[in-house]
């Protein structure tokens, strides 16, 4: 699907837009294939601020930041309808963010990712089309981690100057 005309970018109205977040992370069933995973970001899209893309009515992409410091705002969340993604949309969500953070007075922006240290065998659309995608936002990766929160121990940090 190329980029949605009847698209919308809006803020986060964690009662109105949460349930049409879950419905996109849903469709991701192997980017939120952990319970755990799930629940923390079903909960960040009722805290946290953020932006969703809105077709026709219909939440079809979101992002959740949080600040890290008086410096530096992490992207916690960001997640792209699996019938919409390669759209633009991601895109248009993180430069919206970024955008916002730098008005704000931020320097930073960050995400963290799954690493490309963690196996993906036999996965077509997997973490390493996502760490492309950060690359491709101006993000540079900057350290390979175990993140005990996740379970995963090759946690990928990423940052872009503001």
């Amino acid at each position: 699907m190329s980029a949605a005309v009847n698209a919308v970018i809006r803020p986060l109205d964690p009662g109105h837009d949460a349930s049409g977040c879950e419905a996109v992370i849903r469709s991701l069933p192997y980017h939120f294939g952990d319970p755990n995973g799930r629940r923390e970001c079903a909960a960040a899209v009722r805290r946290e601020p953020g932006w969703v893309i809105d077709y026709d009515g219909e939440v079809v992409a979101f992002v959740t930041r949080m600040p890290s410091s008086s410096q530096v705002v992490e992207i916690t969340w960001l997640a792209v309808a699996a019938d919409h993604r390669r759209s633009g949309l991601g895109r248009q969500l993180v430069e919206q963010t970024a955008a916002s953070a730098e008005e704000e007075g931020f320097e930073l922006l960050c995400a963290l990712t799954i690493g490309p240290s963690d196996p993906e065998e036999g996965v077509s659309d997997g973490y390493a089309g996502t760490r492309e995608f950060w690359k491709r936002m101006g993000f540079t990766p900057v350290k390979e981690m175990n993140l005990v929160k996740w379970g995963v121990p090759h946690t990928l940090l990423l940052v872009r100057s503001l």
